[in-house]
This record gives C-alpha cells, structure tokens and sequence, in this order.
C-alpha cells in the first residue's frame, strides 16, 4: 500500500512540475506584441514611412531617425527630400506618410498659430494644437539647435551699404532687392512679413528662388540681400553677414519627430527611440554635418550615421 501510495505522489508531483514549466514558458514567449522572443527588438514587424523636405537640415534629420528606428527593428520606408513644406505638411496630415522632422516656427506659420519668441511656448503650442486637431504628436524637441530664417548678404554689399543688423538694413531696404523663397516671401503666409513689421523693412524689388541659389545671387549682383537658414554652411563658406536679428523678429525654429497618432498606438517604443536624439542636437553640430552634405559633397547616410555613432545613440561598426 505504501509503495502504491509513493507512486501516485511521484505522478501528481510530475504533472504539477511540468505545469509549471509550461506556465513559464508561456510567460516568456512574447515578444511585446511584435511575434518574437525575448531577445526580440522592439520594432519587429512594424513597418513606418518616415520622410523629409527638401532641405538638407531636414534630410539629415529624417536620415537619423531612420537609421535609430533601423537598429530597434522596425521597417522603415525612408522618402527623403519628399517634397517642399506644403507637399509634406499635407502627407502627414492625409496619413500617406508617419514620422517626418517639423520645425516648430513652421508649424505655427502652417496652421496659422499665434507666434511667440518663447521656445518652450511654441513647441506647446503646435504639440498641443496637432494632438487635439491632427491626431499628430510632437516627440521632444532639439532646443539646442535652431534652424532660423535670417538675411544675409556678402561683405561687399555689407561695407558699401553699412549693414550688421536688421536695423541698419531698414535704414536702405528701399534701395535693395532681396533674393529669396516663396514660403519667405509670401505677403500672407511668409515668415518675412511679421519680421519685415517689426523692423519697417520694404524692398525695392524681390526675386523668388531658392534658399542655395540665392547666395549666388547676390554675388551675381542680381540681388543686394538673400534669405539665409542660420545653419547655412554658405555664410561661412561663402564669407557672408548674417544681418543681427536683435529684436528676435524671427521666431525660433526648434525640430522634433512628428508621428501619427495611429502609429504611435500600434509602438509607443517609436517615441523612446527617437527621443533620445533630442538632447544631442545643437546648432553648431548640425551646422557642420549639413557643411558636409552640401558643401563637401558626403553621403548623408554616412554622415548621419557616424554622428549618431559618435553620440553613442547607435553601435559602432
């Protein structure tokens, strides 16, 4: 009877055992909702369409979080320099594409929002307005890099009309053609018309191109003073004056990942990978990596990659 006994608790101790195994293993198996195992990367099987304008600030932007979405996993469907601003702007808005970067003075000039000097105001704002409107979240900005719109113009044109600040340019606006874009231009929606206000600046004439070819422009002498992106390379490669914007006229243009709500539901773990990104982003140091793209011809790729490397937001190779 004892040994009957002894072995009917051996089996039940057996069954209870193998239980627990099996209850284990289920726990372990997922993968986060992504399918894999336990090692498996958070992106796995989520595929994101991230794209960019034209501009070189904005490509290089686009070609980081997509390398830092790379290494998590995910299949990302890179469309760089997709279009100009209103081209992208609506992509976004219409769901045809799910990450790009956007620069918070665009963003309030977009969609028509009261502009501020503030940088932590104006990201709130457009945040704000996009997830309430759009259904659209603003990631962490960069506030260490400002990609402003400024005027510029050679050292020539600097000494004979005696420029160094926006003031000094109101003094002969009247004089001077200025060479720049439409979505600078523009007397409804451009950036220049509040600036121009707050200055009292009206020009002889204006030509619409774009913001690279104006710089030859104005040393073709076929304008006097050019729009300028404050990380142009060109002022410097080109020995150009950025005009002193000393009453902060211009407001400030701070990037961050924008993404679509309905892809952030399907991995919130898009935000805690590009966030980090951030914190790393300066003025100076995009000023020079854009210097490398545009004026020293480098892959954009590589040289996004190199920096992330160099940032240790990704893996040496």
């Amino acid at each position: 009877m004892a040994s009957a006994r002894t072995r009917l608790f051996g089996k039940l101790l057996g069954v209870v055992l193998l239980l627990a195994v099996l209850t284990l293993a289920g726990c372990g198996g997922g993968g986060s909702g992504t399918g894999g195992g336990t090692n498996a990367k958070p992106g796995t099987g989520v595929k994101v369409v991230v794209a960019s304008k034209k501009d070189a600030d904005g490509q290089l932007l686009a070609e980081m979080y997509a390398l830092l979405l790379q290494n998590q996993g995910y299949t990302v469907d890179l469309r760089l320099a997709l279009g100009d601003n209103t081209v992208v702007d609506s992509a976004i808005k219409s769901g045809q594409i799910d990450i790009y970067p956007e620069f918070t003075g665009t963003a309030l000039s977009n969609n028509k929002l009261p502009t501020t000097q503030d940088p932590q105001a104006a990201y709130q704002e457009v945040k704000t307005y996009y997830e309430q409107n759009l259904h659209i979240t603003w990631l962490d900005a960069a506030f260490g890099l400002n990609d402003s719109y400024g005027i510029c113009t050679s050292q020539a044109n600097a000494q004979k009309f005696n420029l160094k600040t926006l003031d000094d340019l109101a003094k002969v606006s009247g004089q001077l053609t200025l060479a720049g874009q439409q979505d600078f231009t523009d007397p409804t929606t451009g950036v220049l018309p509040p600036a121009a206000k707050v200055y009292g600046l009206t020009f002889k004439n204006t030509v619409n191109i774009t913001e690279q070819l104006s710089f030859d422009a104005v040393k073709n002498g076929n304008a006097d003073v050019n729009e300028c992106y404050t990380t142009d390379p060109a002022i410097v490669t080109d020995s150009f004056v950025l005009l002193t914007d000393d009453k902060n006229a211009f407001p400030n243009y701070n990037p961050a990942p924008l993404v679509r709500d309905a892809v952030l539901s399907k991995s919130s773990a898009i935000a805690t990978t590009l966030n980090p990104l951030a914190a790393k982003l300066t003025t100076a140091s995009q000023t020079a990596l854009i210097k490398e793209v545009s004026v020293d011809g480098k892959n954009i790729k590589e040289v996004a990659q190199q920096f992330l490397q160099q940032q240790g937001l990704l893996p040496s190779s």
